[in-house]
């Protein structure tokens, strides 16, 4: 017995060295471990802030799309000469109906009716007279045109008796 108290009263340095790996190793992995999650957390920050500015300019795309196709349906509606024709009154509604999407897209009128200009290869001295008839129709009637109004627009159908629209006088 005096030689089992004897081994036990002096520590077995191979047990002493493992517990001491044992407990470093404990230290390092509990540390990585809280690590790991901040690690994760910061990534899925870095996703997620990723994803947030990938869907904003997927938006503005759309909206830079959408701003594109109304001035395509405004820029006809700029030559006096097809404004002035038989399908003229048809071009004015469609005209009115863009003007009224390109200010949702928080496009300004007259900024609306430059670039539609410049899409449409015409000078300000031909777009001047009808520029100015869209600008003053929009005007008068931007308050008046509700959803329905506007889908009739669009189409070029006749908006009245809810809007009547005065014709486009050269």
């Amino acid at each position: 017995m005096s030689a089992t108290r004897l081994s036990n009263s002096n520590p077995n340095p191979h047990r002493f060295l493992g517990i001491l790996l044992g407990t470093l190793l404990a230290g390092e992995i509990s540390h990585a471990q809280g690590g790991l999650p901040a690690a994760v957390g910061s990534q899925a920050n870095t996703d997620a802030s990723a994803q947030r500015r990938l869907q904003e300019t997927a938006k503005e795309a759309q909206r830079q799309r959408r701003i594109e196709d109304q001035l395509r349906r405004l820029s006809p509606a700029l030559s006096p000469e097809k404004l002035a024709g038989p399908g003229g009154a048809v071009l004015t509604r469609q005209a009115l109906a863009a003007l009224v999407r390109l200010r949702e897209d928080s496009v300004p009128l007259d900024d609306a009716i430059l670039r539609a200009s410049r899409a449409a290869d015409l000078d300000s001295a031909q777009t001047a007279k009808p520029a100015s008839y869209l600008r003053n129709l929009f005007v008068q009637t931007s308050g008046l045109i509700t959803p329905a109004v506007l889908a009739r627009l669009e189409t070029g159908e006749d908006p009245a008796p809810d809007l009547v629209l005065a014709p486009f006088v050269p």
